[in-house]
């Protein structure tokens, strides 16, 4: 008889698209964790938005009156004796989703090295278009930008408000040698199902950059997942096809949000599997 499935673990199931039994079931891939947390009350969600002027997306605050954000981690069994964490997906809690220019007071425009791209500038910097051709964001002073992640010192994936009236942000990274745009999503929860889709492969944001994986990532894509790497990848430009195969495009069911998980935040670990030799 099948054990029958609690209220939180079928939330966390849905919101991750069940990416967790997926993982499980993949050679050599062990330790998969979760860390389950608290959601957020109405109170604290609205505290952010006055203190940063701007409405978060319905989707958006939908996910942090569930969760404050989620880590999901596993392992990689290169060898019998030698198994090392890789896999990473980190939504972090809403108090850390920070105002970038208040780490970085000063970034320039690829076109326009002499222009404040996070605010300064008198006049808006010109929209060109990303490694992908898509358009890159145009920034005035009533742009607002927000770090969402940090990916390995390389990049920045941010959240990005035109101007504080819009609240339909959009998502792109931001590559730190070059202050350059990549765009990555148009909402929270395409880029929530980009970070599922990717099975949360180390710095798979870089897939979108124009740098590129390190090589040890490449490795594991091309072991776990070849089909995202490949040249003509829907992904890559940004073709959106609801078949099956293309997962991040799976729709998540806002009812999911309506049922807050509310027990004390915990680490949830799968059953670590032994590789077949």
């Amino acid at each position: 008889m099948n054990k029958k499935i609690s209220p939180e673990d079928a939330f966390y199931e849905n919101l991750t698209l069940g990416l967790i039994r997926t993982l499980s079931n993949v050679p050599r891939v062990c330790n998969v964790t979760l860390e389950r947390r608290q959601p957020l009350n109405a109170c604290q969600v609205v505290n952010w938005e006055q203190r940063h002027c701007v409405y978060l997306p319905e989707d958006m605050k939908k996910f942090y009156l569930s969760t404050d954000g989620f880590v999901l981690n596993w392992s990689y069994q290169y060898a019998p004796n030698d198994i090392r964490r890789v896999g990473h997906i980190h939504f972090p809690h809403l108090l850390q989703v920070t105002l970038l220019r208040e780490n970085i007071e000063t970034t320039h425009s690829v076109n326009s090295s002499n222009s404040d791209v996070l605010g300064a500038a008198a006049a808006p910097v010109a929209s060109g278009k990303d490694k992908w051709g898509n358009a890159t964001p145009i920034i005035t002073p009533k742009s607002k930008i927000f770090e969402i992640n940090n990916v390995n010192e390389v990049a920045k994936v941010c959240m990005l408000y035109e101007s504080t009236s819009s609240n339909n942000p959009k998502f792109y990274l931001l590559e730190l040698s070059t202050l350059s745009w990549q765009f990555l999503a148009d909402t929270f929860s395409e880029y929530l199902r980009m970070a599922i889709a990717h099975l949360g492969l180390p710095y798979w944001e870089l897939c979108f950059s124009s740098c590129g994986l390190p090589s040890w990532t490449e490795q594991l894509f091309l072991l776990l997942a070849p089909h995202l790497l490949e040249e003509h990848e829907p992904r890559r430009g940004r073709v959106l096809n609801p078949a099956c195969e293309h997962p991040y495009n799976d729709p998540i069911d806002p009812n999911i949000f309506r049922g807050k998980p509310k027990t004390v935040a915990k680490t949830v670990t799968s059953s670590t599997k032994q590789s077949k030799q």
